[in-house]
């Protein structure tokens, strides 16, 4: 199954999770995808016994191929964990198998740490919310990782470069699984967050979105007709490490003058510290968000570069829409106004003209909504993978549950 079937299957099950029964034509109006289309989701959900046939519409608008009768959500079993090493926190969620979270819990993260420091603090997260939840471990399908960094798409490793630079190298997928006794499954976080938003966020049904992501780094995620695009090893979206100025300040990554050297909130604080003391990121943001002259101003030239920047990227990809998520988006309209500004000053016109840029839908929560909804898609993967079924039958395993 591709990530655009399984995205339309993921929406029409929230949709029928959202607002109960719904008809075929109701289905299809709601998700703009054509009867047949729906028609063929539909057999499929109901040979797997995912959803119920629930008899005609009351409301007596049946008509010819059957739009009137309803379908509804059979109740699905299983669960799904996801993992997202923020670039301040680490957060970790369960969910259900319709992705809906039931119950999560943050705690503070240092990027310095060791890896295998970090995995004994995930882990112990983990098994905190599954002794508060009560869930049985065994109906746990899956874990979904999100990282700083590149992840190797052949390895599922970091690559070099990313700002958890002493765990490049480490096994984060291998040591989790041995932790915790699930299959984990990771992936570069602003990948991840992108996903989400394509999936329950603004980006649903875009053809090329761009999903930026300023923290602690500078990452980016490229999805196009519904896909998220990892180029040809997984590294593709490493906006943080263009060059920006030869003779800048040094990178994580080795070079100098990388964007993610100038305008992570790490950089922007230290900035800020020149002329009001020590600061940390957290107070940086927040006085950005009140409005205090230095930090605005700093947060500003900081959408400035980053706007730059975007626009190169527009004119690469020639996006409609712009997300722009994580923490340096607590700054509002601070950050937003001259990236905007930047973003049509450095491209072509005819490439932003029509470009919408808006913070992201789900906030600072896309990412780790990403790290789940990527656990169910690995999962959905690996079990056709070893049962030598279809996709759409892996995920009748997923959804269902299994004895």
């Amino acid at each position: 199954m591709g990530q655009g079937q399984t995205r339309l299957r993921l929406r029409a099950l929230e949709l029928l999770k959202e607002k109960g029964p719904q008809s075929r034509a109701e289905l299809s109006r709601s998700l703009a995808v054509s009867r047949s289309t729906i028609s063929s989701l539909i057999a499929e959900l109901l040979a797997e016994d995912v959803v119920v046939d629930l008899g005609d519409d009351p409301l007596g608008t049946k008509q010819a191929g059957r739009p009137g009768v309803r379908v509804g959500l059979k109740a699905p079993q299983g669960y799904f964990v996801g993992i997202d090493f923020g670039r301040l926190r680490i957060n970790v969620a369960i969910a259900d198998a319709n992705y809906r979270i039931i119950d999560q819990l943050s705690c503070d993260f240092d990027i310095d740490i060791a890896a295998e420091t970090a995995l004994d603090l995930a882990a112990e997260s983990v098994e905190t919310l599954i002794a508060h939840t009560a869930i049985d471990r065994r109906a746990i399908h899956a874990v979904g990782v999100g990282v700083p960094g590149p992840v190797d798409a052949a390895t599922g490793m970091l690559h070099a470069g990313s700002i958890l630079a002493s765990w490049v190298g480490a096994d984060v997928p291998g040591g989790l699984s041995r932790r915790l006794g699930l299959p984990v499954y990771m992936d570069n976080d602003a990948n991840l967050g992108a996903l989400a938003e394509s999936v329950y966020g603004a980006a649903v049904g875009t053809k090329v979105t761009l999903y930026v992501l300023l923290s602690y780094g500078v990452g980016l995620g490229i999805v196009i007709n519904g896909q998220v695009f990892r180029g040809s090893s997984g590294i593709a979206g490493e906006l943080g490490h263009i060059v920006t100025d030869e003779h800048g300040p040094l990178c994580r990554c080795g070079s100098r003058g990388c964007l993610e050297a100038r305008v992570s909130i790490l950089a922007l604080a230290k900035a800020l510290g020149t002329s009001h003391g020590a600061v940390s990121p957290d107070e940086m943001l927040r006085l950005a968000g009140e409005g205090s002259t230095g930090a605005s101003r700093i947060v500003a030239d900081a959408g400035v570069m980053v706007g730059r920047s975007i626009g190169d990227l527009c004119n690469y990809f020639n996006p409609e829409l712009v997300l722009i998520g994580g923490e340096l988006m607590r700054a509002g309209e601070t950050l937003l106004n001259p990236l905007k500004d930047a973003m049509r000053r450095y491209s072509i016109a005819r490439a932003t003209e029509r470009v919408k840029v808006m913070p992201g839908a789900l906030g600072e929560q896309a990412e780790i909504i990403g790290t789940i909804l990527f656990a169910g898609e690995q999962s959905f993967k690996a079990m056709a993978g070893k049962s030598g079924t279809s996709a759409p039958a892996a995920a009748r395993t997923v959804l269902q549950g299994s004895d």
